[in-house]
């Protein structure tokens, strides 16, 4: 593909007529599509056409390819903040601030076309062109099709049964989404059902959301078109994650120079793994094909062997949404920039994607500080007084924001270990397990097979990239040089609380390294049979262990988990068509509680392992004090005053063992004002 030239093709009025029908082909799919979701359609649309125009606003000539792909993340983004610029003004997500933000988004992006309308003709034409060649042609994206199709197809059918309804509950399809989408449905519902503006930590009040919550706040705004609060995170998840293989495939055709390296690229990623694969022939010897047909394990994480680096679908794209907007706009301004350097583009390019970086943070913190540390060694390296238009907005607009997001407090828990600065040291991460045990002798080898066993040879082809820079036509591994200091810094610094999340660092090593490695075997595979052979192996090394997780995964039968049952549904359902948004209740610190996670109401404290990572300061004292008040302790109605609680749950979570609720005690000191026979909710005297 050739990089940042605009084709010089037929008008639109000599386009050749296999456009036309892919268009049509696509009209007619968008309207099955809006058919089949319904009114949530409208938002989902509006976001693919607002920023396939907004591309059109970067000056930078892109193939209508990228334009689709980095535009249905831009897009969102765009119909994102204005809504939420809008809800702050009316504290509150409704239908006319939807589609307020909606038009005003598609009134950018429509202004962008009209304005550059010939680019948008060389475009359309250009594609003509490419999509009508000969299929063995260099230039055909057909590769783009078959990713598409294939992502597409396990992505559709792993969130078609993200959550379902049985008879005796809602059920979450996979162990991180019945995890991790509980704190999501809080964020989401906290804006949809309980006006959350500005937003604070609906588990943990009194302190803001520091979460990077645009991903939800997205999602909220799918509720008012007529989405299920479960429903909102399967769409605005299915819209990001449908888009992220197409811009991490384009990206990659930028940087290696090939559609062959693009490729491998998407695959090494996207199936990321170690060695664990070796324990599969142990359990088809002790199961049978039974094991094959449903896998009974993860071969990508297993602690007790020190298997850590779960496949970065699982363990990024599915459980933390925000990297579904994270990965893709840190590749696309990384794009944007690396284009502009190279082709000389003016201050236009630059200001353009530093726009988009300064909003970057509410969607993904680490996003944005990838984009601007690795840009700030390009620039280094490249200097033009360009550079200046990236990095004011960049970072005028990214540091308030990120001031506002930052953790109250450092829980950084050091186990007899050193400290930087109040963060931890660890030589080596997670391998100074093995070379403890082993002894300090053993550090390197310990080290260097850890890495191995987690990611396979994905390190030595990144290696073999720098050794081999000369086999890459656009030299990328030169430009990926700087990305060793995410995989050096979080190999000596715990940089967060939970020790497990230093891979919020490696996981930008491995999505940008992927590609390096991508391009390496693409070179092998053109050097003979020999070198092909070699690479082939090397591939499969790299992606079976993820291979059969994220077949697991999508293996109902065997990762669905009961999120909630139909009582707590049936109180969530009260609570939220019955209490003020702005009421407090007093909950069982359980991630799946259904008040937080289905109702969007505020509670008094949270899960703590979230609130822990969270980096929030209070939640031990006031877990302690939501404990009094369950178990009705003689301090309850000073506590009740204290935090303005308005109402009490006593449900099977509350009254366990572990919270030691006292339903007698609030049948006497509380108004009943819904029971259901499992689930009882009070109202108190004293609070809010």
């Amino acid at each position: 593909m050739a990089e940042s030239t605009v084709v010089e093709g037929p008008t639109l009025d000599s386009r050749p007529a296999l456009p036309l029908i892919a268009g049509g082909v696509v009209v007619a799919g968008a309207a099955v599509l809006a058919l089949l979701i319904g009114p949530p359609s409208i938002l989902l649309g509006g976001c693919v056409l607002a920023g396939f125009g907004i591309t059109y606003m970067s000056g930078i000539a892109l193939t209508l390819e990228e334009r689709l792909a980095f535009g249905t993340v831009l897009g969102a983004m765009a119909v994102a903040v204005v809504g939420f610029v809008i809800s702050m003004i009316v504290r509150d997500v409704t239908l006319a601030t939807v589609l307020v933000a909606t038009a005003v988004a598609l009134c950018t992006g429509g202004a962008a076309l009209f304005l550059r309308r010939n680019e948008l003709a060389a475009d359309w034409a250009g594609a003509g062109a490419r999509w009508s060649a000969p299929l063995s042609s260099s230039s055909h994206p057909w590769p783009l099709f078959a990713i598409f199709l294939a992502c597409g197809a396990w992505t559709v059918h792993f969130l078609h049964q993200a959550w379902t309804y049985r008879s005796d509950g809602l059920y979450a399809g996979y162990v991180n989404i019945w995890g991790d989408w509980a704190a999501h449905l809080t964020f989401t519902g906290s804006f949809a059902y309980g006006h959350n503006f500005p937003p604070q930590m609906p588990i943990d009040p009194g302190n803001h959301l520091g979460y990077p919550f645009m991903v939800d706040f997205l999602a909220a705004n799918l509720v008012p078109l007529g989405s299920t609060l479960p429903t909102s995170l399967v769409l605005s998840s299915g819209l990001l994650g449908l888009a992220f293989p197409a811009v991490l495939y384009l990206a990659a055709i930028r940087f290696a120079g090939g559609r062959a390296a693009a490729v491998i690229a998407v695959a090494v990623f996207l199936l990321s793994g170690g060695l664990g694969f070796v324990y599969l022939l142990g359990d088809i010897q002790r199961l049978g094909l039974a094991a094959v047909v449903h896998l009974p394990r993860e071969y990508t994480l297993d602690r007790d062997l020190n298997f850590q680096w779960l496949n970065p679908v699982l363990a990024y794209l599915v459980p933390q949404r925000s990297t579904l907007f994270g990965f893709s706009l840190a590749l696309i301004v990384l794009v944007l920039l690396w284009v502009s350097v190279r082709d000389g583009h003016r201050w236009p390019a630059f200001l353009f994607a530093g726009l988009v970086a300064g909003l970057t943070p509410a969607f993904h913190v680490h996003a944005w500080g990838t984009i601007v540390a690795l840009s700030f060694f390009w620039a280094l390296f490249n200097r033009r007084r360009e550079w200046i238009a990236f990095f004011v907005p960049a970072l005028a607009m990214g540091l308030p924001v990120l001031s506002w997001m930052w953790p109250p407090a450092n829980n950084s828990y050091c186990v007899g270990g050193s400290t930087l600065g109040g963060y931890c040291l660890e030589l080596g991460w997670l391998s100074y397990t093995d070379w403890q045990r082993d002894g300090l002798q053993w550090f390197v080898p310990d080290f260097i097979w850890f890495w191995i066993k987690n990611t396979s040879v994905l390190i030595p082809l990144i290696i073999g990239g720098h050794l081999l820079n000369r086999w890459i036509p656009t030299r990328f591994a030169t430009w990926f040089a700087p990305m060793w200091l995410w995989f050096v810094v979080p190999s000596v610094i715990v940089l967060q609380p939970w020790e497990w999340d230093n891979t919020k660092f490696f996981i930008f090593f491995a999505l940008l390294g992927s590609i390096v490695a991508g391009a390496v075997l693409a070179a092998m595979f053109k050097r003979g049979l020999g070198s092909a052979a070699v690479g082939a192996a090397l591939l499969i090394l790299l992606v079976l262990s993820g291979t059969l997780d994220v077949a697991r995964a999508s293996d109902y039968s065997v990762s669905a988990y009961q999120f909630v049952d139909t009582r707590g549904l049936q109180v969530a359902d009260w609570v939220r068509t019955n209490t003020p948004a702005d009421a407090l209740f007093v909950v069982a610190d359980e991630h799946n509680n259904p008040i937080p996670t289905l109702s969007g109401r505020k509670v008094l404290i949270g899960y703590p392992g979230w609130l822990f990572t969270y980096g929030m300061s209070d939640y031990g004292a006031k877990g302690i004090d939501a404990h009094l008040i369950l178990q009705g302790d003689p301090s309850t109605p000073a506590l009740i005053r204290q935090y303005g609680v308005s109402y009490v749950l006593m449900g099977p979570q509350e009254l366990s063992p572990a919270h030691g609720g006292n339903a007698a005690y609030w049948a006497l000191h509380g108004t009943l004002v819904y029971d259901n026979g499992e689930y009882r909710v009070y109202r108190v005297a004293g609070g809010t």
